[in-house]
């Protein structure tokens, strides 16, 4: 019974070193796989950035400089179909909403700095197609809303509502290793509405515009990355800025972000905007769940060590207990040894006269 224990125990002490050592490996061999989407699925992401342009300035006013904090909501609505002409396209719709609070200065035109201290809402409905999941129609709106002091304090309010729809050339290949890239050319649509409002005065923006760019995705490295919700394989991208939360779409032309994608995970664990070369904002991974999948936040290398290991214990418990009630009941229905008798035993010749 020792002998059975004993290998049973080793097992059990094999299984976890394995799984530990798996789950605190570095990044191993693959490449990005594309993930099927489901209603529920969510990503909340801690936003951390810096704005030198914002809705209703020009360059003529000056330099500016505002300080944003907050978190940012991924949602997956569900499949839907985009209408593109006459053409159907099988699409996914995710909802995203930014909150939080916003600090910094502008210059005045009559000169000085104005300190600007309030808060900002974006919120945005996208619709990507089901192949590289691209985002080929958006409706978003920004609203900004802060007190501007100068000598006295009055009220800055900041609206922005956008419309765009986008057509891709060639759908670019989403599962793609180290050292290749994808590209695709982009035909984007777009309406932009702002209003602007501040030291009594009110300003409209109403632009329409059609742009052709061309995207781009490089796979740099694999590396493990860790942010608010633990540490994740990553794979470690520079792609085209497409669109990024609290930077103010129409305004972030020719930017770039750094972005570090997990399997696991299903999307970004993290993301660095670049505007002209210039760090602009950044997004980390505070939690994850999927509407129709594991926990909130587990790999599947934690998934078996909080599931598997607790299994193969409680086997172990189990065999133990039956291993001993067995030779309790062996022991309870075996015949008795007879005793030994307690004089002497005389034989026939044992003392001969």
């Amino acid at each position: 019974m020792k002998r059975v224990s004993r290998s049973a125990l080793a097992a059990v002490i094999l299984l976890v070193m394995f799984t530990v050592a798996l789950n605190a490996s570095g990044p191993t061999g693959g490449s990005l796989k594309k993930p099927t989407y489901a209603a529920g699925d969510q990503w909340v992401y801690v936003l951390e950035g810096s704005l030198t342009t914002f809705p209703g300035f020009n360059a003529s006013q000056g330099p500016l400089q505002f300080t944003i904090v907050g978190f940012v909501y991924v949602n997956v609505i569900g499949p839907a179909t985009v209408l593109a002409g006459t053409m159907s396209i099988p699409s996914v719709r995710v909802d995203s909403r930014a909150t939080g609070f916003l600090n910094g200065t502008f210059a005045v035109p009559n000169g000085g700095t104005a300190q600007v201290r309030g808060s900002f809402t974006t919120s945005s409905t996208e619709y990507w197609e089901d192949q590289a999941y691209m985002a080929i129609e958006s409706r978003s709106t920004s609203s900004y809303h802060a007190d501007v002091t100068y000598g006295i304090t009055t009220s800055l309010v900041a609206d922005l509502r956008l419309t765009a729809t986008t057509s891709v050339s060639t759908i670019p290949p989403f599962d793609l290793d180290v050292g290749q890239n994808a590209t695709a050319e982009l035909s984007t649509h777009a309406e932009l509405n702002s209003t602007f409002s501040v030291f009594g005065q009110t300003m409209h923006s109403q632009n329409e515009t059609n742009v052709s760019s061309m995207w781009r995705r490089d796979v740099l490295a694999r590396e493990n990355v860790t942010v608010e919700n633990g540490t994740f394989s990553s794979y470690k991208l520079n792609q085209t800025l497409t669109n990024f939360p609290v930077i103010p779409t129409g305004l972030s032309g020719g930017g770039n972000e750094t972005a570090y994608w997990s399997n696991d995970v299903g999307f970004y664990v993290k993301r660095v905007a670049y505007e002209n070369g210039t760090p602009a904002a950044e997004m980390r991974l505070r939690s994850y769940s999927f509407g129709a999948g594991p926990p909130s936040g587990l790999s599947a290398t934690q998934i078996v060590l909080i599931i598997a290991v607790p299994v193969a214990i409680a086997l172990l418990l189990a065999f133990l207990w039956w291993r001993r009630r067995k030779a309790r009941i062996q022991g309870r229905t075996s015949p008795r040894a007879p005793s030994a008798p307690d004089g002497p035993q005389q034989g026939g010749n044992d003392r001969a006269r």
